[in-house]
């Protein structure tokens, strides 16, 4: 589904990524896992078209999309939830969770959000609450909502841990098995290893803007992780 060829990425003079490739086939869980810094960010922001690799090509389902804006992208099949959730804080948890599918008819938007509230009992019980009023944790899911309300082939998650309490953790881990089951394809990253671990199919490890290990997850545990890239 998607391929990602020898890419690389420069801030000014700062290097990002350098010569990364990774492959997702459809359905896969696949991580990334390293520290901040690492270039986790930079490799998902590449592939929604935030930030243009000044070498290599990215090839979605058959297309290369290098040339495609984010937006041209997201109308092929991508959904993107970026790093610490980004949620409309005076705004309704329903219109948060709408605005990640403009112009669609307000049939198509009901439908929407009553087919995401099965998998997120949260958004029935809290539809009309301001989004800024949530925990983390809760404030994840509704990111994670507005992402998939386009229904995405390939859903992006940028650190989808970070912050939570061990509660919130359990809840977003099982909402991210619930989204694989419906059979959405998602790369993700992350620096928690353990509870990453436990919801992908297969992982790349990045340090230093390369990727320094691949495998499967128990592969990857088999790893000295701490070593890496902590």
């Amino acid at each position: 589904m998607l391929s990602v060829k020898n890419i690389d990425v420069r801030y000014g003079g700062i290097r990002a990524l350098q010569g990364v490739s990774i492959e997702i086939e459809r359905g896969e869980t696949v991580l990334l896992l390293g520290a901040n810094g690492a270039g986790k960010s930079s490799l998902l922001k590449s592939v929604i078209g935030t930030v243009k690799p000044v070498a290599g090509e990215i090839v979605f389902a058959g297309k290369s999309i290098s040339s495609l804006r984010s937006d041209q992208r997201a109308r092929l099949g991508m959904g993107y939830s970026p790093e610490g959730r980004r949620v409309f804080a005076t705004m309704s948890v329903y219109d948060n969770v709408l605005s990640g599918a403009p112009g669609i008819s307000e049939t198509a938007r009901k439908d929407a959000y009553k087919r995401l509230s099965g998998l997120f009992p949260l958004l029935s019980e809290r539809a009309m609450q301001p989004a800024g009023q949530l925990s983390g944790g809760q404030q994840q899911l509704v990111a994670f909502a507005r992402a998939m309300c386009s229904s995405p082939t390939l859903l992006l998650l940028d650190e989808p841990f970070l912050g939570l309490a061990p509660i919130w953790i359990k809840q977003v881990s099982d909402a991210i098995r619930e989204m694989k089951k419906s059979g959405t394809t998602i790369l993700m990253s992350e620096q928690m290893a353990v509870p990453a671990l436990k919801v992908a199919d297969r992982g790349y490890v990045l340090r230093g803007g390369e990727i320094r290990h691949s495998g499967t997850t128990a592969e990857l545990k088999a790893l000295s992780l701490n070593e890496e890239y902590l």
